[in-house]
């Protein structure tokens, strides 16, 4: 077949099996709920009638086979029951392998003789008797809406609906005698109302690399905008400064076009979670309720692909570790339900993501405990944590508050793997908590990798860009403001003991130390822990466009790209988290 078809097949196919996740498993919450009974019905007989096209005679089997049991549902022929769903949701799972087969250019192979079995017993199990195949079965006129002329919505859909289980399509590989012979008398002085309008197809399918050299071309736009806007208040003139000025708008308008085009909405990503959090609860036997708020935030596409494993973790430990047992919930006066809700926001240009749970919440006391016996932290160290920074322990690496491991929350992988996944983005993750209350994990990050808001530093002579999403805020400094701790510099900010490191002897020559009588200090955070950088001036804020390292630059630690400054000059962007990695521990 076309190569075009196939691949438009895949694409829509892919999108139905998703919806379908999530609506198999609300139904399982709603049996009886008819809209959502047709729109699994639509949605199989839509996969069956594609593979039919492409004359995949093993993916129309099984579609058609799921196909005609929804068809029993919805007629209220037949009920869901949780055997039933996981019936269902192995289909689903088969139909992915078929996808994934033909995704590779195979030919998918037959589902499983256990399943296909399991599919016909119950069709054969609540079959009607049903009309000979050579019989003619007539589609009545639906009934005269009140105007006159127009059928109604609900008639439209009565219609197809009496069409679908009348005269049913039957798969490609059967011969087409063998066909049921549809007759539809005409419906006089009738027209459906939605013939009237031509179709309008208002969307263009553009591959990710043409996306990728447009965002490319629009980030070399935004340097060239900034080099402008430094030169301009050099020139002074005024029609100049006005022709820059709307440069600048321009400039920032196609900017947030050009990032729209890759944006996906983070449902890509929540869309896994219900059949993720109705498997567990099963495995686990708990109750658990899934809320999912802000399913529409659009994020870019990278970071949608990036953030899939990370929540996948998260929400695998809110049921593992968070909500308690039913009996135990009960016990402590909760509903037997646990809810866990997933909620997606934007914020400025960061997304917002929260994980909450109503489970049992961390012991603060706990983490401290299990800190020290595991030799992550001495005693005294431990004793001088608060609470919010206790919760920052299952960072740690190795860290685990569970004697046994499970396949539920990972087999031993750490919360400390999240971390690092979150911080590669340039994003942050954060933990509050209440005993007996429940858990929330807050994860920031940005709106997109490409572009980078920044403060740009100067050490030296050079110029480095420090991501803004690290910093907290900036202090001036002077030499007498620092102490000796343990060995270490440290500067008192608000009555707290800041580590202080002087960034010009880790990033220019090695050796430098606190000579100069003043310079500024850079307060940033990093997961739990917040340190003062040294730097010898400051220039500001500064949106940059991230260019890859060259390949003498490639894997040092405390680097994570370059970019060209509004004054033309090079600049080297840290990775705070790699940087102190690298150099502070020492």
């Amino acid at each position: 077949m076309d190569d075009e078809i196939v691949q438009d097949f895949l694409i829509e196919g892919g999108e139905t099996l998703e919806q379908l996740d999530a609506q198999l498993v609300a139904l399982e919450s709603a049996p009886d709920d008819k809209p959502l009974l047709n729109a699994v019905f639509r949605a199989f007989h839509t996969i069956k009638g594609g593979a039919g096209f492409l004359g995949l005679a093993h993916l129309v089997a099984l579609s058609h086979k799921s196909e005609d049991i929804f068809d029993m549902l919805r007629k209220g022929v037949l009920s869901m029951d949780a055997a039933l769903m996981d019936t269902f949701l192995e289909v689903l799972d088969v139909l992915r392998l078929m996808f994934d087969q033909l995704r590779m250019g195979l030919a998918p192979a037959p589902a499983p003789d256990a399943l296909l079995a399991r599919l016909r017993a119950i069709a054969d199990a609540t079959a009607t008797p049903v009309v000979s195949v050579e019989a003619t079965v007539v589609v009545e006129a639906a009934a005269p809406a009140a105007d006159g002329d127009l059928i109604t919505d609900d008639e439209f859909e009565a219609l197809l609906d009496d069409m679908h289980g009348a005269g049913k399509f039957l798969p490609a590989a059967l011969p087409l005698a063998a066909a049921p012979v549809v007759t539809q008398q005409p419906l006089p002085s009738k027209r459906v109302a939605r013939a009237a309008e031509p179709f309008k197809d208002t969307t263009v399918r553009v591959e990710t690399a043409t996306l990728d050299r447009i965002m490319n071309m629009v980030g070399e736009l935004v340097l060239i905008r900034n080099r402008l806007l430094n030169l301009e208040s050099v020139v002074g003139n005024e029609a100049v400064t006005q022709t820059v000025a709307n440069l600048d708008v321009v400039t920032s308008d196609l900017q947030t076009a050009a990032m729209k085009t890759r944006m996906q909405p983070i449902r890509k990503v929540f869309g896994r979670f219900p059949r993720v959090v109705r498997d567990l609860a099963r495995a686990l036997d708990k109750h658990i309720e899934l809320v999912m708020e802000g399913e529409d935030t659009g994020l870019d596409k990278n970071l949608v692909e990036a953030l899939a494993d990370p929540l996948i973790h998260l929400v695998r430990n809110s049921v593992d570790h968070g909500i308690e047992m039913p009996a135990d919930r009960l016990a402590a006066g909760k509903p037997a339900t646990g809810v866990l809700r997933l909620a997606a926001a934007q914020g400025g240009d960061q997304i917002v993501l929260t994980i909450a749970d109503d489970g049992k919440g961390i012991d603060a006391e706990a983490l401290r405990r299990k800190a020290v016996e595991k030799g992550l932290l001495d005693e005294e160290t431990a004793a001088r944590l608060s609470t919010r920074e206790c919760y920052e322990l299952i960072f740690l690496p190795g860290f685990s508050t569970k004697d046994e491991i499970s396949d539920i929350s990972g087999r031993g992988v750490g919360m400390d793997v999240v971390k690092t996944r979150i911080t590669q983005i340039n994003g942050s993750i954060h933990i509050d908590s209440q005993l007996g209350v429940g858990t929330i994990i807050r994860i920031s990050v940005p709106l997109t990798l490409a572009i980078m808001p920044t403060l740009m530093v100067v050490l030296g002579t050079q110029v480095f860009a420090l991501p803004l999403v690290n910093v907290q805020e900036i202090i001036n400094f002077e030499r007498h403001q620092a102490r000796e701790v343990d060995g270490r510099k440290t500067m008192v900010v608000r009555g707290k003991a800041l580590p202080l490191f002087y960034l010009s002897r880790w990033l220019i020559d090695g050796v430098r130390e606190f000579t100069e009588q003043q310079g500024h200090v850079v307060v940033v955070r990093i997961g739990n822990q917040s340190v003062g950088l040294l730097v010898d001036d400051l220039i500001g804020q500064e949106e940059v466009v991230i260019k890859p390292l060259g390949a003498l630059l490639q894997g040092i630690k405390g680097l994570s790209g370059a970019t060209i400054t509004g004054n033309g000059k090079i600049a080297l962007i840290l990775d705070l988290p790699g940087l102190l990695e690298n150099y502070a521990r020492r």
